[in-house]
């Protein structure tokens, strides 16, 4: 009998052979950290709906939706014809251009917090744009932020992004590392001593429904505590809907939870699953980075080779028309949600000290959490310590898991993934399968 592993490198071989010749041109032979698998990864060569294909034409349903980009899943014919009319008209002007007055507009129609928006080209540009539109509206230095967010890999918010969340990241410089503050997600009070006792915070930003699209989940109690707090000592509140923004509600999470932050930064869904991203907030502070705003005599510059390229912007508005109508957002929630319940079905039949969680469309994955007379259908993360939640599962369970899932069609991550509006019942059903095929290899294999 075959392990998962071995079977994994055979029916993969082709794509082993492609990962070694990645390894020669990249490093880890990988182009974002979070494709790094191993052995290796496999590769895919086209998508469509929910679904998408390997090199062999193997069939996969996919739950990485574009890294979250993809709330309508892969090439939504709306998206796809007008990015293919773009096309024909020109891809970069080097100009500005009718259709990015369209897609400001839906974004502030959609976003409570749009009084204004200025867009660029990826999440960690939006992020950290809002840091230094903060420091420059405030006159203050420091950044608040909750341990286990992800906010972009530049110096001011990468630090306490992943396990161990007291790791120096290699490359920023100790006077950059004292300007940023780190909090215990979803304690109010720590908030509270930290904005009393240092008086030079700019700004507070956190992702809305939690870290990682709630791998430590964050209720809407908490953001009106935080938007209140906030607001008394005179500190900005971002909120990060990179993730959130149009997948959660039409409006995010901030329409959702009805909290109004200073501003937010938005990526992925934006621009239709094109690059693209934007900070969008009040009137008074973006005016900050306008040719007739100087502070000290200077301006806050800001160019961007990409801002609100045509194709980005085709792709944007076709999405956000789509989305305005209120009914992705609520389809894929109602998949993750059967998802979750079905799976930890499962896992509750196997007697695994496993879960899966999330709310709105995210399936949150945790392996070997320790407590053997939790059931998966009943646990409540809210209750847990985030050092448990995040990057906490087992390492070797989750690579012969991730690669049992792959060999029968399903690529979702190690900590899990999302619905999109294109998945089907029959997906579901498909996905269960697939979990309990390779919960028997792993049993198997005196895996549990």
């Amino acid at each position: 009998m075959h392990t998962i592993l071995e079977r994994y490198q055979k029916t993969f071989a082709k794509d082993r052979e492609m990962s070694e010749a990645a390894n020669h041109l990249f490093p880890d032979g990988v182009t974002h950290d979070g494709r790094y698998m191993s052995p290796f990864p496999v590769y895919i060569t086209r998508a469509d709906g929910s679904k998408k294909w390997g090199l062999d034409d193997k069939e996969f349903i996919d739950y990485w939706a574009g890294h979250g980009a993809l709330l309508l899943g892969h090439n939504p014919p709306e998206v796809v014809e007008a990015v293919t009319t773009q096309m024909h008209r020109g891809t970069h002007y080097g100009a500005c251009h009718p259709l990015e007055l369209e897609w400001g507009s839906l974004v502030t129609q959609l976003v409570p917090s749009a009084e204004r928006v200025r867009f660029v080209s990826s999440g960690t540009e939006a992020t950290l744009m809002a840091i230094r539109l903060a420091r420059t509206y405030t006159g203050k230095n420091k950044v608040l932020k909750f341990t286990g967010h992800f906010h972009g890999w530049h110096d001011s918010l990468i630090l306490g992004a992943y396990p161990p969340f007291d790791m120096n990241v290699p490359g920023i410089p100790q006077e950059v590392r004292d300007t940023t503050l780190l909090s215990p997600p979803n304690d109010i009070d720590a908030v509270e001593t930290l904005l009393k006792t240092d008086k030079d915070i700019a700004c507070v930003i956190l992702e809305p429904t939690g870290a990682s699209f709630g791998i430590v989940p964050t209720n809407g109690a908490f953001l009106k505590q935080l938007r209140e707090l906030t607001a008394a000592h005179g500190v900005l509140l971002i909120f990060d809907e990179v993730i959130t923004g149009f997948r959660v509600a039409p409006g995010g999470a901030q329409a959702h939870y009805n909290v109004t932050p200073d501003m937010t930064t938005l990526a992925k869904i934006l621009a239709g699953g094109l690059p693209g991203g934007a900070l969008v907030g009040k009137t008074e502070i973006l005016e900050l980075i306008s040719m007739k705003s100087e502070r000290d005599g200077l301006k806050m510059p800001h160019p961007g080779t990409f801002n609100a390229n045509p194709l980005s912007a085709a792709a944007g508005i076709a999405m956000l028309n789509i989305i305005k109508t209120g009914e992705p957002h609520k389809q894929a929630n109602r998949t993750a949600a059967r998802l979750r319940t079905e799976l930890n079905a499962v896992i509750d039949d196997y007697g695994l000290d496993w879960v899966v969680y999330g709310e709105f469309s995210g399936i949150r994955l945790l392996i070997g959490h320790g407590e053997k007379d939790v059931r998966a259908s009943d646990f409540d993360p809210y209750t847990w310590d985030y050092r448990k939640l995040k990057g906490n599962s087992d390492p070797d369970m989750q690579e012969r898991l991730r690669c049992g899932l792959l060999l029968n069609g399903i690529d979702l991550a190690n900590n899990g993934g999302m619905t999109t509006a294109a998945h089907t019942d029959e997906d579901i059903t498909e996905t269960v399968a697939a979990f309990v095929q390779t919960l028997e290899w792993l049993k198997a294999e005196d895996a549990f």
